[in-house]
């Protein structure tokens, strides 16, 4: 009889990136075909193109959006853990916010096994973010607060936050396992909670599914930038890089934009659109199919992000399609473009002049050249994240878990 895996997460959906993506991918691709597999989750409805043999419970408290109100939740909740529980053999953590329940599920049962996956540092942060070039500190979650939501009141509540925070340095003690997703990430953790190193693995990511990409790129330089008006992905300095840009090169820059920009902001990059004559296109939040499409002409990505990236999607779905990334060199970015195209074109977090010189380069590549290099870049990425390999790290994790 196959073991009963239960995985605990906030969303449980495809239509997404990052964390969640990955999540879904594993369940549908990995833990459904060699587990008894139930996924608790916050999303409503389950997507139809989920295996038949995973069981779904819907748990109304994982909606909750603010960290500190859901674990008081969590905690009201000991009876639906422990029903779980009864049905569990192991079980497994993707989502930050959740990890905390790792300490109440061992002091509940003891014997089970648990599988945390670290997609950020939340263990080190109550943002789960660690910037470049700075410690993970209580300043830097006031500067991630405030610069990614402009409210003073959160800002200050992150201070607080950070406090509070600490008992996610507790949670590795209650974990079997836990997986990190990139050789930085782990080593970034490690340096600050030296007791992990006895727990940690290192399994990539599953590649993200993609459609069927006709690359075409055009004659003259298009570049992408998919960070919206995110603070930790560097919209302030594409701000300012921007206007050289276009004024020093031929390039167009197309901009994905969600609801973190505000109606002035929008505003703001509609009139910088009409000053540099439409070189400079906006554009609304979009599925992730739409927004894949306009990798068909791309030359380039824009990736300014200013914080320790674990192992962004972002870039790996750019080198997957053939489209070069022009990305700081943070987190787990250099591993993945080592030995590349790409790793001629990383510069360092926070240097605007790094970023124009890195696009002045690429802008005076041929077009022939720029398809020679995306090639290279879809061959190298493709056996980095071989499928079958990471699969087959995933279950002999679990199964090694299980009979521990």
């Amino acid at each position: 009889m196959n073991a009963k895996v239960i995985v605990l997460t906030k969303f449980f959906r495809s239509n997404v990136g990052g964390a969640d993506l990955e999540t879904f991918l594993l369940v549908k691709n990995v833990l459904s075909k060699h587990f008894n597999t139930i996924v608790v989750s916050g999303t409503k409805r389950l997507e139809p193109n989920v295996p038949k043999s995973v069981s779904y419970i819907y748990w109304s408290v994982l909606e909750t959006k603010y960290k500190p109100i859901e674990w008081l939740k969590l905690i009201a909740e000991l009876n639906t853990l422990r029903s779980l529980l009864e049905k569990a053999d192991i079980i497994y953590i993707p989502s930050q916010d959740l990890m905390p329940l790792a300490i109440l599920m061992k002091a509940i049962k003891p014997s089970i096994r648990i599988i945390l996956h670290l997609h950020n540092y939340q263990l080190l942060t109550f943002s789960s973010i660690v910037l470049a070039g700075r410690q993970p500190d209580v300043a830097t979650d006031v500067l991630v607060e405030y610069g990614e939501h402009r409210n003073l009141l959160r800002g200050i509540l992150a201070g607080y936050g950070h406090y509070l925070n600490y008992i996610y340095r507790l949670i590795p003690l209650y974990a079997d396992k836990i997986i990190c997703v990139s050789r930085k990430q782990c080593s970034i953790l490690q340096r600050y909670l030296p007791s992990l190193r006895d727990k940690t693995v290192i399994i990539y990511n599953l590649p993200p599914p993609l459609p069927n990409i006709n690359k075409k790129i055009n004659q003259e330089p298009v570049l992408i930038y998919a960070g919206g008006g995110s603070y930790i992905k560097g919209y302030h300095l594409f701000l300012q890089i921007l206007p050289r840009v276009l004024s020093k090169t031929k390039c167009r820059v197309y901009g994905t934009f969600g609801q973190e920009v505000s109606r002035r902001e929008w505003a703001f990059l509609e009139r910088l659109s009409r000053n540099f004559h439409g070189k400079f296109i906006p554009l609304n939040r979009m599925p992730r199919e739409k927004y894949l499409k306009l990798h068909e002409t791309a030359w380039g990505l824009l990736f300014p992000s200013i914080c320790e990236e674990p192992l962004p999607y972002t870039i790996v779905e750019s080198m997957l399609i053939g489209t070069i990334p022009i990305a700081a060199n943070v987190g787990g970015v250099s591993e993945i473009v080592k030995g590349t195209p790409a790793e001629g074109y990383l510069f360092k977090p926070w240097n605007i002049d790094g970023i124009v010189e890195r696009v002045s380069v690429l802008s005076s590549q041929s077009r022939e050249d720029v398809i020679h290099a995306g090639i290279k870049l879809r061959e190298y990425i493709s056996k980095l994240f071989n499928r079958e390999k990471i699969e087959q790290e995933i279950i002999k994790l679990f199964e090694y878990t299980i009979s521990k």
